[in-house]
């Protein structure tokens, strides 16, 4: 799918800068640990589909990190807000020629290779695709247009935001279609209430 373009969203693991909520229930350790974890295993999940890859780092772009050795691409985020950064994110990987992108977070133990390929796969079909988080925001969002007006005025990290986005969809007659909802990690209680327990139970075990 040479069309397609397959965004991660990321941070360079720095102490202190990463799983902040999580740092607070736990520590600082702990909370890297499960950072540099959730970022492997998206890894294994973006790596079995078959589309082009970036990743777009929130902080700095290290001289040198897994990603690098891997072979990814790799660029900056642009923009002041969340909203903004995605959606610089999608309007420049169009404007390259890419017709499909999906853009996701490194947040999510139960993301796999198989709702990735959904996501691309409805975008054939639907403008927008969406990967409903637990929390109210979303694990994913895929376009096959580019709708701006999705990423302004919403209140981002807050369970506003898909309900706010779905509304914007429907408003503008925009056709979606909604992948199944997953739970993303910022808390302790999110690690603990995951169901990807062999992610979990790694980190539970040692508290």
């Amino acid at each position: 799918m040479n069309d397609s373009l397959l965004i991660l969203f990321v941070k360079h693991p720095v102490p202190g800068q990463v799983k902040t909520r999580l740092a607070a229930d736990t520590n600082t350790e702990t909370a890297l640990s499960v950072y540099n974890a959730l970022l492997e295993y998206t890894e294994t999940c973006v790596r079995e589909v078959p589309v082009k890859k970036r990743v777009a780092y929130g902080n700095f772009i290290p001289e040198t990190d897994f990603w690098q050795e891997k072979g990814y691409e790799r660029s900056m985020q642009s923009g002041d807000t969340l909203g903004k950064r995605m959606s610089n994110a999608i309007s420049e990987a169009q404007k390259e020629g890419y017709s499909k992108v999906v853009l996701i977070g490194s947040d999510c133990a139960e993301l796999s290779p198989k709702i990735l390929t959904e996501a691309f796969e409805n975008l054939q079909k639907h403008s927008v695709v969406i990967g409903p988080a637990g929390d109210g925001g979303y694990y994913l969002i895929g376009m096959s247009g580019y709708f701006p007006f999705i990423f302004e005025n919403k209140d981002w990290s807050t369970d506003s935001v898909l309900p706010s986005t779905l509304s914007d969809l429907k408003k503008h007659n925009i056709s979606f279609k909604l992948l199944p909802e997953l739970n993303d990690i910022d808390t302790l209680e999110d690690l603990i209430l995951s169901r990807n327990t062999d992610f979990s139970m790694r980190f539970i075990r040692k508290k």
